[in-house]
Formats: structure tokens, C-alpha cells, sequence
């Protein structure tokens, strides 16, 4: 959005996606990726015999031969997935020219295993990539749900835009849980901050008879980073923390110390003696914000040291003029604000793991008033 360009999303949903797998086109595929045969017909073999029946009213109807989905539970099925949607999408994208690209890397998905985004820079693009998809998932037996798939323009200039499959039109959402983690249209971190959170409360409030119990508060702090912390820091290493945001997570750290230290606001005591009472009885403790600094610079450093996709978007430039005023905050820039460091520095100190562990433990644990503003 700084650089005024327009995204649009189409959040692909595949109708029984793992039960759809087409054994004899799994076998092509297979083939056509040169896996050796020898593996190929061990894996056949296992197929070859597979009969199923219909249990109903107490009565196992008569057997009929299995020829698509595959078994449950078993390890090579999602890597057979995997290669199967890796042939589709090949047939997808085949002659097809991005009009996104970051550092010169054309980007038009992201996908893990059946979670697929088409990314596209106008309408009519994501109209052909969609269109594409559900040809080429329809030669191969797959069935694409247009009722469950979700369109979401990430602009400042277009609010709308309207996507069909197989002539039904598809819903266009301002926000979408990708993964796990919610995505909104205006790109921002703040209503997936507030969802974890909520969660997070929600969860130590189902607890509510532990906190309330006479188990030490040491036994109690470890179920609360456990079962709560977790929740709420479920992928923060993609957060863009804001001063709201940040306060927020402190706020309800906060509350929650409080309520297994039994300690009531109407006791007048300050947030800083709470946290020194959790110091006295748990050493060392690592406040909630600061693990959450930490992971994010963590992951910093882990993908600078890769040459990968993730490299590509956190450090690649892209085609355009950033709009007049005040920018909004960028990922990156929590990373410069909590080391003080420009970005050719985080890439020199990145580079060195030793290095990069020390900078991201002193940094995590730094206090905002500290941070000095950076520039490149």
C-alpha cells in the first residue's frame, strides 16, 4: 500500500481436498516428477487393494474399489498431497505473467499444502489465475468450493472487485483467517493483536479454578506461559507491533499476574511492585512483550540468513512511488526502532548468528523510552 500498488486476494478452499486425490492421475504425477519407479509401484501397491463399504443402519453394504483420496493417518499422504497440488499449480501458472513482483521476484501465490492464496495486482488478473486453477484442479479431479473461497482487496483506491467460478460470484470479505492468523484489508497487525488476545482471555478465564487454587504461583506461572502466553503469541513474528498494540499486550499480562497473585486493583498496587513480586518468586522472568520482540527479531535474523522467499518480501524493493504524508509503520520498522540500527546494519549483524542473538536479547529487553529513531 506505501507504494500504491493494489493486491487482490482469492483465498482458494478445495472441497475434500485430501479425500479427492485421483489415484491414477497421483501415479502420473509421480511419474512426471521422475520419482523412481520402483517407489512409484511400492506406493501403488499399497492403493492397489484398497476396497471400501457403506455402514449403515447396522449393515456393511457390499465392498467397491477405492480409486481416489488418500489414507488417513498415514505419513506419505500429505507429501503425496503436496506433489499432486504442486502439478496442478504448475498447469495454473504455466505461461502466466505476474504484474507483482518484489526485488524483482514475480509473486502471484502463497500456498501451504491446501491453503492457497492468488495474489494478482488487478481484477482482471485474479480473474484468469482463478480461472485457471479450477481447469486445471477439474483435469485432475479436484473441485474447487466457490462457496467457501474468499476474495479480499488489500487498496487505497479500489474497495471492491468481483471474482467468479463457474459463473457464481464470490464473497468479498475485509478480513480472512490465513493460517491461523487473521489477515485485514488494510494490511495492519491490529485486529490480529486483538483476536489473540481475546483468545488469550478467554482461555485463562476457563482456568479460572487453577488461579484459584492454593497450588504455588510458581506451578500456576508456568500453566499460564504454557496455556495462555501461547495463545496469544501464535505467530507474532509477523505482528507490525503499534504504541496500542504493545500497550495492549502489556495490559493484559498485567491482569492476568494480578489474578494469580490474587492482588485486586483496590489494593493500590502499582504494576511495577506486581511484576517485582513475580521476579521474587519466578527468576528470571521474561515479560510477555519482550518474547514477543524476541521471536519477532529472531525470525528477522533466521530469514536474513536464507536466501528464500520470506527474504525476498522482508528485504526486496517494489515497483513504485510511496504515497504523500506520514507512511504507515512497516514490519521492518519495529526491528530498526528496538535495535536502533539501519537496515544495511541489521543485514551486517544478521548475517552473524552469535552476533545477532546477543543484539536480539539486549534489544528485547530494552525499554521503549530508549529506542533512538533510525534511518537508511
Amino acid at each position: 500500500m506505501q507504494h500504491q500498488h493494489d493486491l487482490f486476494h482469492n483465498f482458494i478452499d478445495f472441497k475434500k481436498a485430501f479425500d479427492r486425490v485421483w489415484h491414477d492421475g497421483l501415479w502420473h504425477v509421480l511419474r512426471g516428477f521422475n520419482i523412481d519407479e520402483g517407489l512409484v509401484k511400492t506406493i501403488e501397491s499399497l492403493y492397489m487393494n484398497s476396497n471400501s463399504a457403506v455402514f449403515l443402519n447396522n449393515t456393511i453394504g457390499n465392498s467397491f474399489k477405492t480409486t481416489v483420496g488418500v489414507r488417513q493417518g498415514c505419513l506419505l499422504s500429505p507429501v503425496l498431497f503436496n506433489i499432486f497440488l504442486e502439478r496442478i499449480m504448475q498447469d495454473t501458472l504455466h505461461q502466466h505473467n505476474p504484474t507483482i513482483s518484489i526485488g524483482g521476484r514475480p509473486v502471484c501465490n502463497l500456498r501451504f499444502a491446501d491453503d492457497i492464496d492468488l495474489i494478482a495486482g488487478s481484477q482482471a488478473e485474479l480473474q484468469v489465475l482463478t480461472d485457471r486453477l479450477v481447469a486445471s484442479s477439474k483435469v485432475f479431479g479436484m473441485e474447487v468450493s466457490s462457496e467457501k473461497s474468499k476474495v479480499m482487496v488489500i487498496s487505497e483506491r479500489v474497495n471492491d472487485a468481483s471474482i467468479t467460478m463457474d459463473d457464481e460470484p464470490l464473497e468479498l470479505v475485509h478480513k480472512f483467517k490465513y493460517l491461523g492468523a487473521t489477515l485485514h484489508e488494510d494490511g495492519s497487525s491490529t485486529v490480529e493483536v486483538r483476536t489473540r488476545i481475546a483468545l488469550a482471555t478467554a482461555a485463562f478465564a476457563k482456568l479460572g479454578k487453577i488461579w484459584k487454587s492454593s497450588i504455588s504461583f510458581k506451578a500456576k506461572h508456568k500453566l499460564f506461559r504454557s496455556l495462555v502466553s501461547s495463545i496469544l503469541t501464535y505467530g507474532c513474528e509477523t505482528w507490525t507491533l503499534l504504541a496500542d498494540t504493545q500497550r495492549r499486550i502489556q495490559v493484559f499480562e498485567n491482569k492476568c499476574l494480578r489474578k494469580l497473585l490474587r492482588i485486586s486493583y483496590k489494593d493500590h498496587v502499582t504494576n511495577e511492585s506486581v511484576r517485582e513480586l513475580v521476579v521474587a518468586y519466578v527468576s528470571p522472568q521474561v515479560p510477555l512483550l519482550a518474547t514477543v520482540k524476541r521471536r519477532k527479531l529472531a525470525w528477522f535474523g533466521h530469514v536474513t540468513r536464507h536466501d528464500s522467499l520470506s527474504m525476498t518480501i522482508l528485504q526486496g524493493t517494489v515497483e513504485g512511488k510511496r504515497r504523500r504524508g506520514r507512511q504507515k509503520k512497516a514490519w521492518c520498522d519495529n526491528i530498526k526502532e528496538w535495535t536502533g540500527m539501519a537496515t544495511y546494519e541489521l543485514v551486517r549483524s544478521a548475517s552473524d548468528r552469535d552476533e545477532w542473538r546477543q543484539k536480539t536479547d539486549s534489544s528485547a529487553l530494552r525499554s521503549p523510552r530508549r529506542h533512538r529513531r533510525s534511518t537508511d
